[in-house]
C-alpha cells in the first residue's frame, strides 16, 4: 500500500502536470493558428465535470451572435414511439406503447439546423446570445424571423455556421490532460488543424515538445535557485549482520559526518575510498543520530582482496551547511548548460549503446510505472532532505525525455505528424488523410503493445528495487 501511495501521489502531483504542459503546448499553438479546438480536458476521460466554455459565435443566416464564454448550449433528445401488436392477437387488442430514445437525437445543434435565439444587441451592432432553443423541423414554426421584442432580439432561421468555442473539462482519471482538435488529418473544415497553412502545423505540432523543454529549463532554474548542496555526506541505510559495522553500534538513518577528523564531503565515493584503504584500523566515525552527535569507533575488515570492508549500505546525503542557491542568472546558465547537455547526451545514446559505452539495461526505455518510480524516490528524498533540488531535477529530465521522445518521428508520435507536413512539402501535394490516419493508426497499435511490454517489464524488474519506496 505504501508503494501503491508513493506511485499514484507522484503520478498526480509530479507527472499529471508535465503531461498537462505538454498539452497546454499544443493548445497555445492551435489558437494561435486558428485551428479549432473542440475541447481542452484536465485528465484522463470518462468525463467527470464540464467545467466551462470559452467564447464562440455563430451566424443565423448572414448575421453573427457570439457565444458569450460559459453559455450551454442546448442539447434536444428526441424520442421515437412505436406500436408493438401481435399480429396473433384480435384487431381490439390495445397496442402497447414504447419509448425508445435514439442512441443519436434527431435534431443536434450543428450547422443546417433550425434555431430560435433570443440575443441582446449592443451599441456597436453586435449581438449576444441570450436563450436559444433548437428546432424540430417536423413540430416547430420554420418562419423566419428578425424583431425586436422586450428581452431584446428574437430570430429564427438556419444556423450557418457554429463554432461554439472550447470546452474545458475534468476528467475522471487525474493524469495530466489532453487537446481535442478538429481533423488533424482531414482538411475538408476550413477550421481543421490539417487545413492550416504548414508551418503552423508544424507549430502545433511541436509545441508540445517544445513547452516540455522550456519546463524542464524552467525546473532547473528553481532548483538552482531553492539550493544544491555542493557537499554530500552518507546515510547508512543498511548495516549487514555480523559485520564490523553491527559490532561498532552503527545504525541504519546514522548519518556519517566525519571519519577520524576528516570531514566527508564526496559523499558515497569518499567515504568508500576511506573505508578500503583502512583494513584492520581503527576508524572513528563522527555520526549524526536523530538530533545527537555520536563518536563511534569500528574497524574495517581485511577481504581477500586486502581492501577494507565496514558492512553497511549507504545513500547520499546532503551536507545542510554547503546548500549553495544560485541568482537567477546564474542559475539559467547553469540550467542551459545542463539543458544541452542532456539533450547531447540522448542523440548520443545509439552510438554509445552501440560502442559499449552504456549498457542495456542503462538505455532501457521507461513506462509510466517506472518514470512514477524515480518521480516518487526523488520526491522522497526532497521531503526527507527538506530540499526541493531532487524532485525538481528529476521532474526537469522527465520532461526534456517526454519533448524529446515526442519529436522522434515515428508513427501517432508529434515528430510522426511532422514528418508527413515536411513530405507534403517536398512533395508539393498532401498524402490522402485516410492513408496518414491509417499510418498513425497502425503505429499507434504497435506502440500500445510495446508500452504494455515495457510496463510490465518495470513491474516485474523495477529500474530501482521496489523496496525504496517501502518506509
Amino acid at each position: 500500500m505504501n508503494i501503491v501511495f508513493w506511485l499514484i501521489g507522484t503520478l498526480i502531483v509530479v507527472l499529471g502536470p508535465i503531461i498537462l504542459i505538454h498539452e497546454l503546448g499544443h493548445f497555445t499553438f492551435a489558437r494561435l493558428a486558428g485551428a479549432r479546438v473542440e475541447e481542452f480536458g484536465l485528465g484522463f476521460p470518462p468525463r467527470l465535470l464540464k467545467l466551462w466554455r470559452s467564447k464562440g459565435y455563430l451566424e443565423i443566416g448572414s448575421t453573427r451572435v457570439v457565444i458569450p464564454a460559459g453559455f450551454r448550449l442546448p442539447s434536444r433528445p428526441v424520442y421515437d414511439t412505436k406500436q408493438n401488436i401481435d399480429p396473433g392477437k384480435s384487431e381490439d387488442f390495445e397496442p402497447e406503447l414504447i419509448l425508445q430514445p435514439r442512441s443519436v437525437p434527431k435534431t443536434r445543434l450543428e450547422a443546417g439546423a433550425w434555431v430560435d435565439v433570443i440575443a441582446q444587441q449592443h451599441d456597436d451592432g453586435t449581438y449576444l446570445l441570450r436563450r436559444m432553443t433548437v428546432l424540430d423541423p417536423a413540430e416547430d414554426d420554420l418562419t423566419i424571423k428578425h424583431e425586436h421584442v422586450d428581452e431584446g432580439v428574437h430570430m429564427r432561421g438556419e444556423l450557418t455556421i457554429l463554432e461554439p468555442g472550447t470546452l474545458y473539462s475534468l476528467n475522471w482519471l487525474p493524469i495530466g490532460g489532453f487537446v481535442k482538435m478538429t481533423g488533424e488529418e482531414d482538411p475538408s473544415d476550413p477550421r481543421s488543424l490539417a487545413a492550416q497553412p504548414k508551418r503552423w502545423r508544424v507549430a502545433v505540432l511541436a509545441g508540445g515538445a517544445a513547452f516540455n523543454i522550456i519546463a524542464a529549463l524552467l525546473l532547473l532554474v528553481g532548483a538552482y535557485t531553492t539550493g544544491f548542496p555542493d557537499k554530500w555526506l552518507v546515510e547508512i541505510t543498511r548495516v549487514e549482520p555480523e559485520t564490523a559495522a553491527e559490532e561498532a553500534g552503527l545504525q541504519p538513518a546514522d548519518i556519517i559526518l566525519a571519519v577520524s577528523g576528516e570531514r566527508i564531503e564526496g559523499g558515497l565515493a569518499h567515504l568508500h575510498n576511506i573505508i578500503r584503504a583502512a583494513p584492520e584500523q581503527t576508524l572513528e566515525l563522527d555520526i549524526l543520530r536523530g538530533d545527537e552527535t555520536l563518536t563511534i569507533t569500528a574497524t574495517p575488515r581485511r577481504t581477500s582482496e586486502g581492501y577494507g570492508f565496514l558492512g553497511i549500505r549507504m545513500a547520499p546525503w546532503p551536507d545542510r551547511s554547503a546548500v549553495q542557491r544560485y541568482r537567477l542568472p546564474e542559475a539559467l546558465s547553469a540550467s542551459i548548460n545542463d539543458t544541452a547537455a542532456a539533450i547531447l547526451m540522448t542523440v548520443q545514446v545509439p552510438a554509445m549503446l552501440v560502442q559499449g559505452d552504456i549498457t542495456p539495461q542503462e538505455a532501457r526505455p521507461a513506462s509510466m510505472v517506472g518514470i512514477s518510480e524515480i518521480l516518487a524516490i526523488s520526491l522522497q528524498q526532497s521531503i526527507e532532505w527538506g530540499l526541493a533540488f531532487p524532485v525538481l531535477q528529476t521532474a526537469s529530465l522527465i520532461s526534456l525525455a517526454l519533448g524529446l521522445t515526442n519529436l522522434l518521428p515515428l508513427p501517432a508520435l508529434d515528430g510522426g505528424r511532422i514528418l508527413f507536413v515536411l513530405i507534403e512539402a517536398v512533395r508539393g501535394r498532401r498524402i490522402s488523410p485516410n492513408r496518414e490516419a491509417m499510418f498513425h493508426f497502425v503505429g499507434l497499435v504497435i506502440m500500445v503493445g510495446l508500452m504494455v511490454l515495457v510496463m510490465l517489464q518495470d513491474i516485474i524488474n523495477p529500474i530501482i528495487p521496489w523496496s525504496w519506496l517501502v518506509k
